[in-house]
C-alpha cells in the first residue's frame, strides 16, 4: 500500500575521500552504529542512529563541500547532551548552540571531510 504522496523515506548521502576513516569517526565520535558496507575496501556504508541514518560514499571527485553551508541538519531531543559528547570526544565545533533568529537552538560540527552538520532542536 502506498501514501496518496508516495514518499516514504530519504537518504542523506556524503561523498567521502576515505569511508573508513569516516566510519570511525561517525561511531567513536559521535554516536553512531554502522549498519551495512558494501566493498572491499569499503566503499559504501550505512551508518544510523535512532531514526536518523547517513550514507557514506567513497568520492569519485575532488569537489570539496561547502565551508559556508550546512550539509546535514540532524533534530535532537537534548542538544546539550550532544554538544556535550561531542567536547568529550574531540569533534571540531565550528560554533557552540544558541538560539538563532529562526527559532532554533542548535550549533555545527565539521566531519574529516569538511562537512558541516548541524544539531539542532526547535525552540
Amino acid at each position: 500500500m502506498t501514501s496518496p504522496d508516495n514518499f516514504s523515506h530519504a537518504a542523506t548521502v556524503l561523498p567521502v575521500q576515505d569511508v573508513q576513516q569516516s566510519i570511525r569517526f561517525y561511531t567513536e565520535s559521535l554516536p553512531f552504529e554502522l549498519t551495512f558496507s558494501w566493498g572491499t575496501p569499503v566503499t559504501y556504508a550505512v551508518l544510523k542512529k535512532g531514526g536518523v541514518s547517513v550514507h557514506l560514499s567513497e568520492r569519485a571527485d575532488d569537489q570539496s563541500p561547502s565551508k559556508e553551508h550546512c550539509a546535514w541538519y540532524i533534530f535532537v531531543y537534548d542538544l546539550e547532551q550532544i554538544y556535550q559528547h561531542c567536547l568529550a570526544k574531540g569533534v571540531r565545533i565550528k560554533n557552540p548552540p544558541a538560539e538563532r533568529d529562526y527559532q532554533m537552538s542548535d550549533f555545527d560540527i565539521e566531519d574529516p571531510d569538511g562537512h558541516i552538520i548541524t544539531f539542532g532542536k526547535g525552540g
